[in-house]
């Protein structure tokens, strides 16, 4: 018989995640092991809060795999040097040998701090990262799970707002404020909005590009007079030369350090205002960006399950302190691993070789890069007229 396993979901969700959990369900139920799920990721497991998922029924399953949101219950915990006992505790006491953890780059950290505390005491339980994050910002792997269907939910909606807002004769400019702390692919993804009928968004705003008021009215103004209708992709992370974000909301940051943000579109719209025009729209995507289940990438939920399933693969073979990676093989996506300490904590930022600077804009190369992620779709399961969801917290 072997050990068993225990999963859990940490950092922001995504369309996606959960399909994640299906996957390795899905694969452990091939072995004579109990599968449990921890609630509100490694928080849930300091507090023994976790349930078997072993005997979940196979129609449950199929509704789990296209819930929006982390099911199980998620966590922004930096585990602190004198938990990692208590957590090797839970482990001890449920015969825990396989440890999955879905997250992003501070998830990473935490899967690599755990791996390496197990591996210095003495014990042998095999630690997986797999990989999850709309803002596609972790290293040595081709995309992350939840960011095809962030960006389908993006380009898809400034394409509707792009419709909307021709409607009247009027001039208006619309802001629109995509997540996105230090990386732009988020924002890079509403490039895909223009086709023949659409030419939105007239103007992207990336974080790897220091932001310049002057010339953010400048460009504005230009495409105003031009076209009497502008409607801009702004990432919440903008930066001015010295690093500083040009606007934040609260100072303050979470457990790893990281600030929170919000607020960008509201400062660029009043900007706007006082410079250019009155009529200002501003619209923050806020959290649909990554609970838009409706409309997620069917790519990127098939994606998201074949690296669940991947990683109990490898902590069976024996892989330890590794992530599982994605990788692209022509028209399809294959999966090999990566080392814990090479990912954690570290950010992948948009390529300044696919950002058109001069136009605000991005390059063939970008397209190229993110169409294939947001492939296909899925209708969810319906009931009453409305998606059935599912979740366990």
């Amino acid at each position: 018989m072997e050990k068993n396993i225990l999963f859990a979901q940490s950092g922001g969700p995504t369309q996606v995640i959960n399909a994640s959990c299906y996957g390795i369900i899905k694969e452990a139920r091939k072995y004579d092991m109990k599968i449990y799920a921890a609630r509100y990721g490694v928080e849930g497991i300091l507090s023994e809060n976790i349930i078997e998922i072993t005997d979940i029924d196979d129609d449950s399953l199929e509704i789990l795999r296209f819930s929006p949101s982390a099911a199980f219950g998620s966590c922004r915990h930096k585990l602190k040097d004198d938990e990692f006992e208590k957590v090797l505790k839970v482990f001890l006491k449920h015969d825990i040998g396989y440890f999955l953890y879905i997250g992003g780059n501070d998830s990473m950290d935490t899967a690599n701090r755990f791996s390496e505390y197990v591996a210095k005491n003495g014990y042998d339980i095999k630690v997986i990262g797999i990989p999850k994050t709309i803002d596609n910002d972790l290293l040595n792997t081709h995309f992350c799970p939840g960011y095809g269907s962030a960006a389908k939910y993006i380009a898809t909606s400034v394409r509707e707002m792009d419709f909307d807002a021709n409607v009247y004769e009027k001039n208006i400019i619309t802001i629109v404020e995509v997540m996105g702390r230090d990386s732009g692919f988020l924002a890079a993804a509403s490039a895909l909005a223009r086709d023949e009928s659409v030419e939105s968004p007239h103007l992207i705003y990336l974080p790897e590009i220091p932001f310049d008021e002057e010339e953010f009215l400048q460009e504005v103004s230009d495409v105003y007079q031009e076209r009497g209708k502008v409607l801009i992709a702004a990432s919440e992370g903008l930066k001015d030369e010295q690093g500083n974000y040009i606007f934040l909301r609260e100072k303050k940051v979470d457990k790893f350090g990281n600030i929170q943000m919000g607020g960008v579109g509201k400062y660029l719209e009043s900007i706007v205002k006082e410079n250019i025009a009155h009529r200002v729209k501003t619209i923050e995507f806020s959290v649909l960006q990554r609970c838009a289940a409706h409309i997620l990438s069917k790519t990127d939920n098939d994606v998201a399950a074949m690296v669940g399933s991947a990683g109990v693969r490898y902590a069976l073979e024996g892989c330890t302190d590794v992530m599982v990676s994605i990788m692209k093989n022509n028209d399809s996506f294959s999966t090999s691993t990566t080392p814990l300490k090479d990912v954690a904590l570290e950010v992948k930022t948009f390529p300044r070789e696919w950002i058109d600077e001069k136009n605000r804009w991005v390059t063939k190369e970008a397209i190229d890069y993110i169409t294939p992620l947001i492939q296909g779709e899925v209708k969810p399961i319906f009931k009453d007229g409305l998606p059935k969801y599912l979740r366990f917290i």
